[in-house]
């Protein structure tokens, strides 16, 4: 772990609501009253969301508690772009090579987080502004809660987020998927049988949390992804209550263990296919100290809606591309539209060079995501940030029973509706690349470019 390296200027979750109000401020919203963080702040996203506006929301009077609450931070390719100073177009190609330049955290004495203590009977979770979002979520969620635990063989951390139930002043509920990382580190502890130590981030930059969702193979520490795409090493400082470090400059730390013995049911959830996930017998956590600012800003993620889909694609695009790559070396870019949810369509454009190659850039996609259902691959003429324009080149390029195939029986994502008992579904390939040669050319209209329409109107 490194312990020296001063960054020039910080980036917290301050920092980046900062910029927005500077450099994007059609980006934030802020209320202008109290609001409800039972279904009421939710109920405001859900109203843009109907007329396709998807804002970070700023709620500096919380009805119930003294803290503000942000959240859709995460929700716009524009906001996640500017989080890492790039251009939106530029956003994939920028996540993907710093997420390979990866910088060890930079342990520090003392932090923001630590401005306020609290330890067992002084930690009430209850007076939180923790957010209950739909109609039928069994109870309020921390969603932007990134949890760092240690592999007990390898001494490794693990960052991820996963939602996290409130049943107490001072217990939580948690979902561990079963093909998470976490997962296999508790599975590990329940062997030794160990209590897990972990510790639950709220609230920081937005680098942070594509970390905290990275798809770095098992034994990689996101806290070094982390540094690679703030740009210098994470500062973390220790836990009070177990043996783990944490982000200095984050808003919120809950600290904790996870029994290996003890269950009780958790959820349901709007989960990120738009649909309550189920009711499961889950491990539960035991709360042993809060740190956290003097006046923290909570963060909350708008679960079961556009920023809770975005947020994870856009790390599952740097993976998809570097394994399509290997079989199309000419791939273009990759893209996981919100029309499948950020998880089921992914649209890929090539450079063809010969018949054949799109069905492998398919295979290639799908195994490097199981989640993916289906898969279009197009020619580097079509916009695939553009929904429009990928169907109209399946309108215009695609002969089904030629370009078009199906894989049945394959492994989905857990929470998609429409796999049966085992979780297996039905894959669609498309290539609706044209043809090398014998296909019409598209038209254009000469100098379209250089016209300022400013000029004219």
């Amino acid at each position: 772990m490194s312990t020296s390296g001063e960054p020039g200027e910080r980036k917290d979750l301050r920092q980046f609501l900062d910029q927005l109000r500077r450099q994007a401020p059609d980006e934030l919203l802020q209320t202008r009253r109290g609001v409800s963080p039972h279904f009421e702040i939710s109920a405001i996203l859900a109203r843009l969301e109907a007329s396709r506006r998807y804002p970070a929301l700023y709620c500096p009077e919380v009805v119930g508690s003294p803290w503000p609450v942000v959240t859709n931070l995460l929700a716009s390719r524009r906001r996640l772009a500017l989080a890492l100073d790039v251009a939106e177009r530029d956003l994939n190609a920028t996540y993907r090579e710093r997420e390979g330049r990866r910088l060890q955290p930079r342990l520090v004495g003392d932090g923001p987080v630590k401005e306020v203590r609290l330890r067992a009977e002084q930690v009430d979770l209850e007076s939180f502004p923790i957010l209950t979002h739909n109609d039928k979520d069994v109870a309020p969620y921390i969603t932007a809660g990134a949890m760092v635990v240690r592999d007990p063989e390898t001494g490794i951390r693990n960052l991820g987020i996963y939602r996290h139930q409130l049943m107490g002043p001072r217990k939580l509920g948690i979902h561990l998927s079963e093909a998470s990382h976490s997962r296999l580190i508790f599975e590990k502890h329940v062997q030794r049988g160990q209590p897990m130590e972990l510790a639950i981030t709220v609230g920081h930059h937005p680098a942070f949390y594509l970390a905290a969702v990275s798809t770095v193979p098992f034994g990689v520490d996101e806290y070094e992804v982390a540094g690679g795409l703030l740009g210098y090493p994470l500062p973390v400082v220790k836990c009070e209550t177990v043996n783990l470090e944490v982000p200095a400059e984050a808003e919120i730390v809950i600290e904790g263990v996870m029994p290996v013995d003890e269950r009780e049911w958790e959820g349901p959830l709007g989960e990120v296919a738009g649909l309550y996930g189920k009711r499961l017998y889950s491990p539960v956590i035991h709360v042993t100290a809060v740190t956290m600012r003097e006046r923290p800003i909570y963060q909350d993620i708008f679960s079961g809606h556009l920023e809770h889909q975005l947020v994870g694609s856009t790390t599952r695009l740097g993976t998809i591309y570097n394994l399509v790559r290997a079989a199309c070396p000419t791939v273009q870019d990759v893209f996981m539209p919100p029309s499948g949810l950020c998880r089921f369509s992914c649209y890929v454009a090539i450079h063809k060079r010969r018949e054949g190659e799109a069905k492998n850039a398919i295979m290639a996609a799908m195994a490097a995501d199981p989640s993916i259902k289906y898969c279009v691959v197009v020619d580097d003429d079509v916009d695939i940030f553009d929904d429009e324009q990928v169907l109209r080149a399946i309108n215009s390029r695609l002969h089904a029973d030629r370009d078009a195939f199906v894989i049945r029986r394959a492994m989905g994502n857990p929470v998609d509706p429409t796999g049966d008992e085992e979780r297996l579904v039905t894959k669609v390939g498309i290539d609706a690349t044209k043809p090398l040669s014998g296909f019409p050319e598209t038209i254009r209209v000469p100098g379209s470019d250089q016209i300022r329409l400013e000029e004219y109107f």
